[in-house]
C-alpha cells in the first residue's frame, strides 16, 4: 500500500484522541485532513477537501453524529470507516456495508481498516 500522499481525514470530537490518530497516522506515511472536532468544520470539509480515506466519530456530543458527513463523502465517493464506542445495533444510521472501528483505536485498528479501504479504491 503506497501511504505518500494519501490524505485521511479525521472527524473525532475528543481533542486528545484527535491528535492521537493524527500522530500515528503521520508517523505511519499519511496526510491527515483536520482533525475536525465539530460538525460544521466536518461537514465544509467533507464537502471540498482532498480525502482518500475518512475515519468518523459516529457521536460529537449534544446529540450530533457524523451522518450527514458521511452522505457527503459517500456522494463523492470517498470510503469511510465510523469510530464508536457503540454496538453496531446502537447506531440506527448505519447501513449494511458501512464499517465500524471500535474504540478505544489502536494503530493496528487504524492501518488494518487503512489498507482495506484503499486497496478497493
Amino acid at each position: 500500500m503506497d501511504r505518500q500522499g494519501k490524505r485521511i481525514f479525521i472527524v473525532e470530537d475528543e481533542v486528545v484522541v484527535a491528535f492521537e490518530m493524527t500522530d500515528t497516522l503521520e508517523d505511519l506515511g499519511f496526510t491527515v485532513v483536520g482533525p475536525s472536532v465539530h460538525l460544521a468544520d466536518a461537514e465544509t470539509r467533507a464537502k471540498q477537501e482532498d480525502i482518500d480515506v475518512a475515519f468518523l466519530d459516529v457521536n460529537l456530543g449534544a446529540n450530533k453524529t457524523t451522518q450527514s458527513v458521511a452522505e457527503l463523502l459517500e456522494d463523492r465517493g470517498i470510503p469511510f470507516v465510523f469510530i464508536t464506542a457503540y454496538d453496531r445495533d446502537q447506531i440506527d444510521f448505519l447501513k449494511g456495508k458501512d464499517r465500524l472501528i471500535k474504540k478505544p483505536v489502536s494503530s493496528d485498528k487504524l492501518l488494518s481498516a487503512l489498507q482495506d479501504l484503499l486497496t478497493e479504491t
